[in-house]
């Protein structure tokens, strides 16, 4: 293959998706943790060594853990530390960092079949390999942002219905 074409199928590759992904968060931004978490400090500095401390922060404590909570503690008069409340910030966090990369993948996954179709579409070849190119790493980027946040069968179902959708739109075009 040309060295100059091939340059041009990589740039496409490589830049296109960078630009779907930037100009995306550029208009809608992921969840920052301070927002939800605002500077807060679940562990005091300031306290006495271990060994001199005891350690039963009650019932309380026991319960913000097991409800996946973060105990905020406190240092007391003795240096130590104690338990104050409980916070969970950090699960609001993560339930808006979930809902926002089930939306990433809705708005990208598209973007990304819409780049392979116009890829198989486009005149010059180069040009809509790199445009197919970019589209698969679009569409994987989405998958991947949804993935942490899917069951293992869903994980195999959404790779299996890409796979299908890739297949039958190469198919369709490629063959014919």
């Amino acid at each position: 293959m040309d060295p100059k074409k091939l340059a041009m199928i990589l740039g496409i590759a490589i830049l296109l998706p960078l630009f779907v992904g930037l100009f995306v968060d550029a208009i809608y931004s992921s969840p920052d943790y301070d927002d939800f978490c605002s500077g807060q400090r679940f562990f005091p500095t300031n306290v006495k060594p271990i060994e001199e401390c005891n350690f039963d922060y009650g019932p309380d404590y026991q319960s913000c853990l097991e409800e996946n909570g973060n105990p905020i503690l406190e240092t007391n008069d003795q240096g130590c530390n104690e338990f104050k409340e409980c916070d969970f910030c950090n699960n609001e966090y993560q339930d808006a960092k979930e809902k926002y990369n089930r939306n990433l993948f809705f708005i990208i996954a598209p973007i990304g079949l819409i780049l392979v179709i116009l890829g198989l579409y486009f005149k010059t070849d180069y040009m809509g390999a790199g445009l197919m190119f970019a589209g698969l790493i679009v569409l994987f980027y989405g998958t991947i942002r949804a993935f942490s946040d899917l069951s293992k069968i869903w994980r195999a179902l959404v790779i299996l219905v890409e796979l299908i959708i890739i297949m039958w739109i190469g198919y369709k075009k490629i063959e014919k």
